[in-house]
């Protein structure tokens, strides 16, 4: 007879916890304690390459069973750790690469190297991407510029070379989230979204780039915390037997690891322990990120009763893939990460992704621009910031390599709040003989709840481009939104990093 003590052992592996790289050195004993009690894993926020590199090393050689090391790279290292590189998000990078050209392609599989060594360098060893949603819903606040399209073959051709460039690499990869978070327009950390798309619907679109990740072999598929009505009109799909069993694994074939998305978001509506106990009896194997994860571990052990088989099949499911992975992962250190080459290429990858609209009036920008030089004048530069993060440094400083002087203005949510009239852009009657750069800066990020800018901050945008004569939108940010404005040219540039911006200003420059 299997012995609770035994079984909380097993039960333990099911949990990759949170681990915040920030606070390695004050949070480490407890990391380790958990360790000592069977812990499956870790999933790693934030930190230093040194720091972080030591502690995994450190995890893994007090663990019995090797740990799962993951982390949310879907940009690279750099996404997560100080000194790694980042590179494009999905929607930038499906702009820059054509499938069909050879050179594009090189560089693509080139920049997923990279990241898979970066990875291996600090002891991950589960990287959370690719996401092979379809994003077909413009208004979709948490997904959008991480998918690499609305259309289902190209998002499944790009989430195939990333899936076969991590795994090649020793790596596991992890597609997610199923059974697709694309045409949602709520954000699944704060409520639960409906995905209302019929079978027919959800098997040509949706499903498509799953199907193929599976072909592909992926090793972890996450869930995501959707109601799908179609598959199931009772339960979110990552507590849902009939999506995770039914769907997933029998009807698709899908032998891996099923893992949920983290369970402390607010699309479930369950208690948590009772909530991970559903997702275990539905089918997944692996609880992600709970936010007690010993409440978790000892309220599914004193249930063994009624989970010892449904246990016993995932805990040799997640043996056998560990038995996979060293716990050194043969990484060669810091020189691996951030280097100088991967730089490059994720800037030439950046440079490559920008998309410049309405070209037909693009010559007269650099007509403008030119003259606007020329009598050493400045084009007036308007940053607005719906995060509330100072954002826009690195392009400004990048325009004053051209333009010495350089008039800014800042506006945020913050500054709207604080001031009746904060400083903005004037023009004379009449307008400007320069041109107005509108830096617009929106991050997609987790409990947001939005992918634009709030109603106040599109308003001024609005009456700013009406004003100007002469106006260039640059987007570090979903594209979407940005096209109901009539700026003169928009330039889509999909993110905030410092490569995006860089890159952004020197385009400005081209003759």
């Amino acid at each position: 007879m299997i012995m609770q003590a035994d079984f909380k052992k097993k039960i333990a592996q099911f949990i990759i916890a949170r681990l915040d790289g920030k606070e390695i050195n004050k949070k480490f004993n407890y990391y380790q304690s958990l360790v000592r009690k069977g812990v499956g894993g870790f999933v790693v926020f934030g930190g230093k390459f040194k720091e972080i590199s030591k502690a995994i090393k450190k995890l893994q050689d007090t663990a019995e069973i090797p740990l799962f090391i993951a982390s949310d790279l879907e940009r690279g290292l750099g996404q997560q750790i100080e000194g790694g590189t980042v590179f494009p998000p999905a929607m930038a990078i499906a702009n820059a690469v054509n499938q069909k050209n050879k050179n594009d392609t090189a560089l693509l599989r080139k920049s997923i190297r990279i990241i898979a060594q970066e990875a291996k360098a600090v002891g991950i060893n589960v990287i959370f991407s690719p996401v092979v949603d379809v994003n077909t819903n413009p208004k979709n606040p948490i997904i959008c510029t991480r998918a690499f399209s609305n259309n289902p073959q190209k998002v499944a051709w790009f989430g195939n070379e990333f899936i076969k460039g991590f795994q090649s690499h020793g790596l596991i990869a992890c597609a997610k989230h199923f059974p697709g978070h694309g045409d949602t327009s709520r954000d699944s950390h704060k409520e639960l979204p409906v995905v209302k798309a019929k079978m027919n619907r959800l098997k040509e679109v949706e499903l498509k780039p799953f199907a193929g990740a599976i072909k592909a072999g992926v090793k972890m598929i996450m869930m995501g915390h959707l109601k799908v009505p179609a598959i199931d009109s009772k339960f979110p799909s990552s507590l849902s037997e009939k999506t995770i069993e039914g769907l997933l694994k029998s009807n698709m074939g899908f032998k891996g690891l099923v893992i949920t998305d983290a369970m402390n978001m607010h699309a479930i509506k369950f208690k948590e322990e009772h909530a991970c106990l559903m997702a275990l009896k539905a089918g997944a194997d692996i609880i992600l990120h709970p936010s007690n994860p010993e409440k978790v571990i000892d309220y599914l052990a004193s249930k063994w009763y009624e989970t010892r088989q449904r246990v016993e099949e995932s805990y040799q499911r997640i043996l056998e893939t560990k038995k996979q992975l060293s716990k050194r992962q043969g990484a060669r250190g810091k020189g691996q990460v951030g280097r100088r080459l991967s730089r490059d290429l994720a800037y030439k990858l950046t440079q490559k992704s920008l998309k410049v609209i309405f070209d037909t009036k693009y010559a007269n920008f650099r007509k403008i621009l030119a003259f606007t030089a020329s009598k050493k004048e400045s084009p007036l530069v308007f940053i607005i910031d719906d995060d509330n993060n100072k954002s826009g440094k690195p392009f400004v400083n990048a325009l004053k390599k051209k333009y010495k002087k350089i008039k800014t203005f800042y506006v945020d949510n913050k500054s709207m709040a604080a001031k009746k009239n904060p400083p903005l852009p004037h023009f004379e009657k009449g307008g400007i003989g320069g041109i107005l750069i509108i830096a617009v800066f929106s991050k997609i990020s987790a409990w947001k709840g939005r992918s634009g800018l709030s109603n106040r901050l599109e308003r001024i945008l609005k009456k700013t481009i009406q004003d100007a004569k002469y106006s260039v939108m640059i987007g570090f940010c979903c594209p979407y939104f940005l096209r109901k404005f009539n700026a003169d040219v928009i330039i889509e540039a999909y993110s905030d990093s410092e490569l995006a911006q860089r890159a952004a200003a020197e385009i400005l420059f081209c003759p």
